[in-house]
């Protein structure tokens, strides 16, 4: 079943605020909300220095708080909050190899803890949490191979499963789960000049794909966050562009939308929503290797 349809938007960018800004430049990271707080781990630093530095902002802070590293650096290396912790999902190392590592971190401890391995390294995947499971799709594993495997964690009892095999197997995609679904987004085949406009959605109740209206712009690198109902999609890049479009999906519609375009176009960045705005940290300012401290917010409830 394909659902397709777009339609546009004016360009402004009055919904856009700079947000405090990362301590550091940084690319290839994730982010996710945790009761209120954003986190961000990960990733590759100026230099192109593996990092493995976790920092979270708090709702009324104005800066970000570096906590308890991740015991060992990764990048490309997707976070999923659950509703009592967060967890870190395979990634490169430095060397860059794909992982299967999980990792979730203590807040109370400030400290991570080491989960049951993925069944198979897995790098530049993407992660969502759907009725108490932890859904990775995606990615690229061993020999640098693009895996269709989805791996399921189940919560309650600390194991891996599989689900359906995903139609259009992709690394540097993003995931966004809402409405009891998890939707995959974008991506490519291993190169950036063949960037994928294909979003799928992934039901586990019955372990069905469903192909729905391809995005306006093809991109990988990108970075999307579920905000009111409707899915936001930001950036990404080519071998020689990075993107600066801002689309929004919106599944009781099947339609796509352009919104106000980022102002600071980039690739490799992190998405999280907090305090009713949308968060989106860091990545990669030009096409490559790239970083940069920015933080940009976009209230949702605007109608650019």
């Amino acid at each position: 079943m394909l659902l397709a349809a777009c339609s546009q938007a004016p360009g402004d960018q009055s919904a856009w605020t700079d947000g405090p800004p990362l301590p550091e430049p940084v690319q290839e990271l994730h982010g996710a909300s945790l009761r209120g707080r954003i986190y961000v781990a990960g990733g590759i630093r100026s230099g192109s220095v593996v990092s493995s530095s976790t920092f979270r902002l708090d709702s009324a802070a104005t800066e970000w708080t570096r906590i308890a590293d991740l015991p060992a650096p990764r990048h490309h290396m997707p976070l999923a909050a659950t509703a009592d912790s967060l967890y870190a999902i395979g990634g490169y190392d430095p060397a860059g190899s794909p992982l299967a590592t999980v990792w979730a971190y203590d807040e109370g401890g400030d400290r991570w803890l080491e989960r049951a391995p993925l069944p198979e390294p897995r790098a530049a995947s993407a992660a969502g949490v759907v009725d108490g499971r932890i859904l990775v799709v995606g990615g690229v594993g061993a020999g640098n191979v693009l895996l269709d495997s989805i791996a399921i964690y189940d919560l309650a009892s600390g194991g891996w499963t599989r689900g359906a095999p995903i139609p259009t197997p992709r690394d540097h995609l993003a995931a966004v789960a809402l409405g009891e679904a998890l939707y995959a987004v974008g991506g490519r085949p291993l190169d950036p000049d063949r960037n994928f406009d294909r979003l799928e959605r992934y039901d586990p109740a019955t372990a069905e794909w469903t192909a729905l209206a391809p995005m306006p712009t093809a991109r990988g690198g990108l970075a999307a966050v579920a905000s009111l109902g409707r899915i936001h999609v930001f950036g990404g890049e080519t071998s020689s562009r990075v993107f600066e479009e801002h689309e929004v999906f919106d599944p009781a519609g099947g339609r796509w939308s352009a919104a106000a375009s980022l102002p600071t176009p980039r690739h490799g960045l992190a998405a999280a929503e907090q305090g009713g705005r949308i968060y989106v940290i860091g990545g990669g300012p030009s096409a490559g290797l790239a970083q940069t401290a920015v933080v940009e917010t976009f209230d949702p409830t605007d109608p650019d």
